[in-house]
């Protein structure tokens, strides 16, 4: 694991891909467009451009297979000043420790950092991604939220104390 770079935001857009579409087609309908990698990879340039973002990259042989983003928010009504954004794992990588390996450096990167809580956004029906947070001691809260409204589809917030 280490910063990812600039260079790297093609790579890491095809992480995020491969995963959504593995990961999510049992929760998003037809109806809403699958993400491109063009559009990713935008939105990764984006990230790791932002100097209040980190973006830690895994590769195995030489070959990306996850990413974390994590970094400063502006406080919130939630009483947070920092969030987990994106974790994402290729399909293929699942089970071997990764997503783990970069959550726990998020975490330890955000408790050097100072921070006392973070907060996340979670699919509804991503259970696999809930489990994982809630064994790691992510607690549930009461807010949610929707990007595709009408859809049924809503992200849950969870949080950390660090």
């Amino acid at each position: 694991m280490r910063i990812a770079t600039i260079a790297e935001a093609s790579d890491l857009a095809g992480v995020q891909l491969s995963s959504a579409l593995a990961g999510f087609s049992h929760i998003f309908p037809p109806s809403i467009p699958e993400p491109t990698l063009a559009e990713l990879e935008v939105e990764w340039h984006a990230l790791l451009a932002d100097p209040s973002r980190t973006v830690v990259s895994a590769a195995v042989a030489g070959v990306a297979v996850g990413a974390v983003v994590y970094g400063r928010e502006d406080t919130d009504e939630m009483g947070t000043d920092c969030m987990l954004l994106k974790l994402y794992v290729t399909p293929g990588s699942g089970s071997q420790g990764i997503g783990s390996m970069l959550h726990d450096r998020a975490i330890a990167d955000l408790k050097t950092a100072g921070f006392s809580k973070v907060r996340l956004w979670v699919l509804e029906r991503n259970l696999v991604a809930r489990r994982m947070y809630e064994h790691r001691g992510w607690r549930l809260e009461p807010w949610s939220r929707t990007d595709w409204p009408g859809s049924g589809i809503l992200e849950l917030g969870y949080s950390l104390e660090l």
